[in-house]
């Protein structure tokens, strides 16, 4: 069992993502909408605004999802879905994915990935 965490740049994509997670057979996600560190002292932290230059590509929001996948094979397509969908993530200010490891759980549904 595996954690997804996917956080994308681009929250016009999300509805075609989590579309894309569905028909994979990721029936169970949960969706927030974040701001990174440099969104958060550019606004919040007047001291460091002269410092904008260095987070030129920090977005309004993102958007991270949250998905438990109980099956490996299950988690791949989920990330190949993912990239199909938003594209890779090399590129500086796209976003960011990752797995960790689900040692136990509660609350996850009968039926739900």
């Amino acid at each position: 069992m595996e954690l997804l965490v996917c956080v994308i740049n681009r929250p016009e994509l999300l509805d075609e993502v989590l579309t894309g997670l569905l028909e994979a057979g990721v029936t169970g996600s949960t969706v927030i909408e974040s701001r990174g560190m440099g969104r958060i002292i550019m606004q919040d932290v007047p001291i460091f605004s002269g410092f904008q230059s260095l987070f030129a590509g920090a977005h309004k929001s993102n958007i991270t999802i949250f998905s438990v996948i109980k099956e490996p094979p299950l988690v791949d397509e989920a990330i190949k879905v993912i990239k199909e969908i938003y594209g890779t993530f090399d590129e500086p200010s796209t976003g960011i994915l990752f797995t960790l490891p689900v040692t136990r759980c509660e609350g996850l549904a009968q039926g739900t990935v």
